[in-house]
């Protein structure tokens, strides 16, 4: 067992690896085919460097809030619009290369809004610089 988690961090397959030792502890390894426990630990994989990309994006973009999209609270007196906030987080406007402006009063919640879609950006695999004007 130690030679195969030497070679799973040799070849830096983390996520494989912590699969690989939660399947040993528990002794599933046994219960799964080849195929099964395989999958398992690809799936494992794949999970981890995902993980890892949009830990690393979010630390590059250096964000003022940890906020999220579910965060936002769409009052009247902020003037949000929710369709408007949706059509943002699908994504679209990066794609297409264009440009996203936030306009407000002090105090109204624009840093909150921007790294949330921020935050979401990162999630779909974009880089993003954050930045205060």
């Amino acid at each position: 067992m130690e030679i195969i988690e030497n070679q799973l961090s040799q070849l830096r397959l983390y996520g494989c690896k912590k699969s690989w030792t939660a399947l040993w502890e528990t002794r599933k390894n046994n219960d799964l085919s080849l195929n099964e426990g395989l999958e398992i630990l690809l799936q494992a994989e794949l999970q981890d460097r995902e993980n890892r990309r949009f830990d690393r994006l979010r630390k590059t973009a250096r964000f003022r809030y940890q906020a999220s999209l579910e965060e936002l609270k769409y009052d009247a007196s902020r003037g949000l619009d929710k369709s408007l906030i949706s059509t943002l987080a699908s994504g679209d406007y990066i794609s297409n290369g264009e440009s996203v402006l936030i306009t407000g009063a002090t105090g109204c919640g624009k840093s909150f809004i921007s790294s949330a879609l921020g935050h979401h950006a990162c999630a779909q695999g974009f880089k993003v610089a954050y930045f205060n004007v």
